[in-house]
């Protein structure tokens, strides 16, 4: 079985937290709605389990009423999304035979019932994987493909017997970005969420050591409220940063396009960091911490600048007039919609033909 024989038929599951695509922050969603209406418009036959209110090419099984974050309290995030999850699984479980495949994106959740299913699953880990419960729970699926989002997520897991199925770069529908006008760069750029591993505390010194504006876009998550009441506001407030908060997909392009630089500054191992391509496409280049994913993402001196330490980052603003902006957007290309749909059919064509795992590659074995 190849999936150039006919159109596969592909459940695609998606947290429930934000809707497909999210109104405004939310990473793996629009991920999902990239890979999913891509794959409509190949002509495979695409149901997507996700929060009401998403918007796609393929057939919607909604499974809330909307997205969780939109009505739900701190409390309830924590205690009853995860059933809810868990209820959307023991249903698209009880419909399996109904999929030649079908892709999860919802963590470890996903495992327990994909472990018992004759349908094949390909689960796609997010997040990070150097957490202590992972560790306890991945083991005990080692038949389970899985895919990751970049190499160096791998890196944290990789003395424990997994199946990974491969690498799939995450993908975004550009084309906004790429027609955008490039700006006149007056000021420094942070986007994202608000939180401490993202360290926008670290943009601001940045920002006040070169002497440039710092306008940040992000949004607060309830988990992180008290984060930005008692560190970040105060923060900003002091160093006269223009914080316009979360914006929407419309607004994203001129954000980027009109900074000199988007500056991230991250202290933790970012699987992927979609705002790192959003910038290239838009020609502006990104400062950013080698980190996680950076180096898979960025090319030094190209697209941007790789630093080792907050302070370097200095510097990487300082030669800011060696980056030339069609030189940001030729990167991109690895990281368009198509190029992320073609590697997952790939797995799929893989999975369903019985065919192992690649090799990984050289680098997993430095860290």
């Amino acid at each position: 079985m190849t999936t150039s024989d006919f159109p596969l038929r592909i459940a695609q599951v998606a947290p429930l937290y934000e809707s497909v695509p999210p109104q405004a922050y939310g990473g793996t969603e629009r991920v999902i709605s990239a890979l999913t209406d891509e794959l409509v418009r190949r002509g495979h036959r695409v149901t997507l389990f996700a929060a009401g209110g998403s918007r796609t090419r393929a057939r919607l099984e909604p499974c809330t009423a909307d997205a969780l974050r939109l009505g739900m309290s701190r409390w309830e995030l924590e205690r009853v999304a995860p059933h809810l999850h868990l209820a959307m699984l023991s249903e698209i479980y009880a419909r399996a035979d109904e999929f030649d495949v079908i892709h999860a994106h919802t963590d470890i959740w996903t495992l327990p019932f994909a472990a018992q299913a004759s349908t094949p699953t390909v689960v796609t880990m997010h997040g990070r994987l150097d957490l202590p419960e992972l560790r306890q729970v991945l083991p005990r699926y080692p038949a389970q493909p899985l895919v990751s989002i970049s190499d160096h997520q791998r890196l944290a897991v990789r003395d424990l017997d997994l199946w990974w199925a491969g690498t799939c770069h995450n993908g975004l529908d550009l084309s906004a970005y790429l027609r955008q006008p490039r700006g006149s760069g007056e000021y420094l750029a942070f986007l994202g969420r608000l939180t401490p591993e993202k360290r926008p505390d670290w943009a601001v010194e940045v920002a006040r050591r070169c002497g440039m504006p710092l306008r940040v876009a992000a949004k607060v998550d309830p988990l992180d409220l008290d984060y930005w009441e008692s560190e970040i506001e105060p923060l900003f407030a002091a160093n006269d940063v223009d914080f316009i908060g979360e914006i929407d997909e419309a607004a994203k392009p001129a954000f980027l396009a009109d900074a000199a630089a988007l500056l991230f500054p991250i202290d933790w191992p970012e699987p992927f960091g979609l705002v790192m391509i959003e910038s290239m496409a838009a020609g502006c280049p990104v400062v950013a911490l080698r980190r996680g994913s950076v180096p898979e993402v960025i090319q030094h001196g190209v697209s941007g600048f790789i630093c080792e330490r907050f302070e370097d980052m200095v510097h990487g603003v300082e030669q800011l007039g060696s980056i030339d902006a069609d030189g940001c957007r030729a990167g991109v290309a690895p990281f368009t919609a198509e190029a992320m749909t073609d590697r997952y059919l790939d797995v799929y064509r893989r999975l369903l033909s019985g065919e192992t795992a690649p090799a990984l590659d050289d680098m997993l074995a430095t860290p």
